[in-house]
């Protein structure tokens, strides 16, 4: 299970003990810090019992002198560890990083708005975003007040204002993260909680063993699956163990059951994996891994009628390549790919990255152009079912990269309703008339508000965009480039990523100029992506949009074209 959801255990565990405890939450930070917002500890007394709020730094001060500090109801407290000593608070660090804490007391028989709403979202196998108050001007609205979407949860301090509580609403649609209303003299920190990631391990000989505790130390919870399990002795700490007997529809079921699943096939059998990845493929999980060669996985899909490499959630061989050869160390290798995977890392050496451990990337989808080519708005041009700006904004949230923001302009209303509950920011270009240098500037302006290290401009009617080439932007620019680029059909263009340092560049940009001629510079890094050549401003670009998608689109669209 992941940090939370260990927390939300441990915390009801000492309310059926009648026992309080302090819940101190990282609600923002700025420079180094080990830990991101979101991050909790909980303490009983002057006794830790789970979570962490740094990396050793700061816990020792929340268990000396948290409950005090909160003995008058919630408050945020501010480490400022950029200097050697830290005197303001003393505790000695140089780890060049703000952080600030919510410290939360919950007395006995009482319970925590956050901590009921979480273990809802974690029962019902769904996401829900918890808005929390970090500061307020507002004697209406304290420090700790809550908002809650997703399961019902009868939160004890909730918002009741109906003004102050639409404007909570409008954040929580758009990214995670700190977020300022200045027209209301509140700061809140959004938060989406999801449930912990489930392994299912289809295979139960001696070597899924280790894999177990591996998995579940990165906060998964982890599932054996075999026909027959034999020695259920090795696999006490998993989740659950299950035995199919042949029953693969039941299997695909329990898989499609969980929010975010992770398959590991290892029977080494034959037969039973090739039977395993045909259900694993039929799933809705995220991550397929085939442990031995690839060519004995190249030959299984051949068996079911898939060419290899078609699926990208295939991984095989499986694992991070750490020259693994024991049991044990397999299960390092596998459990490695498995938080890279979910994390949409590379998994290489830390030394050999350029860019800080945390730094986002901020992206902009620029959706405010008239579509006068095609006579209608492109952006709600609909490809199999959804329309095409929905698609592109899902894809650029779904990169988990850091936040998104969509530039309105001609059509902004209806964009602005296509987008509804995508986790996105809205940001009007009222100058979009001018050209799209007004939606590049509106970007950037966004861009400086949040902590992103970079910009990525996306064209709203890039159909084809994924997370895979989103992804492999994001890396080159982690490895140290300041300007990286699409090629395709010979030229480089959108999307591509802006280091911060260049973005005063664009910020001078004006007329219908986009920022062609920054990557026409030397030291761009180009990507490669053959679907960058397709988009949408003509009638016959959307035909032939159709047409690639195949039959269902085409029929799908048939009556907008």
């Amino acid at each position: 299970m992941n940090e939370l959801e260990r927390i939300v255990r441990e915390a009801a565990q000492l309310e059926a003990d009648g026992l309080d405890f302090l819940l101190a939450t990282v609600v923002r930070v700025a420079g180094s810090s080990y830990r991101r917002p979101g991050a909790r500890m909980l303490v009983a007394g002057d006794r830790w019992v789970s979570g962490c709020v740094s990396g050793g730094c700061l816990e020792g001060d929340v268990l000396l002198r948290g409950a005090h500090r909160c003995r008058a109801g919630a408050v945020v407290v501010t480490y400022d560890s950029a200097t050697e000593d830290g005197e303001d608070w003393g505790v000695g660090l140089g780890c060049n990083g703000i952080v600030d804490v919510l410290l939360e007391h919950v007395r006995p028989g009482a319970r925590h708005d956050g901590l009921v709403f979480a273990k809802a979202c974690f029962e019902e196998e769904t996401e829900g975003v918890l808005v929390t108050v970090i500061r307020s001007a507002q004697v209406t609205v304290p420090i700790g007040a809550r908002l809650a979407i997703g399961p019902a949860s009868d939160l004890l301090r909730s918002i009741v204002d109906p003004v102050i509580r639409a404007a909570l609403e409008d954040a929580a649609r758009g990214a995670a993260g700190v977020v300022e209303l200045p027209d209301h003299r509140i700061t809140v920190l959004v938060e989406r909680i999801s449930p912990s990631p489930q392994l299912f391990v289809l295979g139960g000989g001696h070597d899924a063993a280790p894999l177990v505790p591996l998995a579940q130390s990165i906060g998964m919870r982890v599932t054996i699956i075999d026909r027959v399990i034999r020695e259920r002795s090795r696999f006490l700490a998993a989740d659950r163990v299950i035995s199919a007997a042949g029953a693969w529809d039941r299997v695909g079921a329990l898989i499609d059951a969980t929010a975010a699943a992770y398959v590991v096939i290892m029977h080494h059998h034959r037969d039973a994996d090739r039977e395993a990845l045909a259900v694993a493929l039929a799933s809705r999980a995220r991550y397929i891994g085939v442990l031995g060669p690839a060519r004995r996985t190249r030959e299984l899909l051949g068996e079911l009628g898939r060419r290899a490499g078609a699926d990208p959630r295939v991984h095989a061989p499986i694992g991070l390549d750490v020259g693994a050869e024991t049991p044990e160390q397999i299960a390092l290798a596998i459990a490695g790919e498995l938080q890279a995977v979910q994390q949409r890392r590379p998994g290489g050496m830390l030394r050999n990255r350029a860019r800080a451990l945390h730094a986002e990337l901020a992206i902009a989808v620029l959706a405010a152009g008239a579509s006068r080519r095609l006579g209608r708005p492109k952006q709600l041009v609909e490809i199999e079912g959804a329309p095409l700006v929905r698609g592109v904004a899902a894809t650029c949230s779904t990169a988990e990269a850091g936040p998104v923001a969509v530039i309105l302009g001609a059509h902004g209303q209806g964009v602005a309703a296509a987008l509804g509950g995508l986790p996105v920011t809205l940001v009007m270009n009222d100058a979009w008339p001018e050209g799209i240098a007004s939606s590049i500037r509106a970007a950037v302006r966004w861009a400086e508000m949040t902590a992103a290290g970079a910009l990525a401009i996306v064209l709203g009617d890039q159909p084809l965009l994924s997370v895979a080439h989103l992804t492999s932007l994001r890396d080159a620019w982690l490895a140290g480039a300041d300007l990286v680029a699409s090629r395709f059909g010979g030229v480089l263009g959108a999307p591509a990523v802006f280091d911060r340092a260049r973005w005063g560049e664009l910020a001078r940009l004006d007329g219908d100029q986009g920022a062609g001629r920054l990557l026409r510079t030397e030291g761009v890094v180009a990507v490669d992506w053959a679907g960058g050549a397709v988009d949408v401003d003509t009638d016959q670009d959307l035909v032939e949009l159709l047409a690639r998608e195949g039959p269902k689109a085409a029929s799908a669209s048939r009556d907008k074209i």
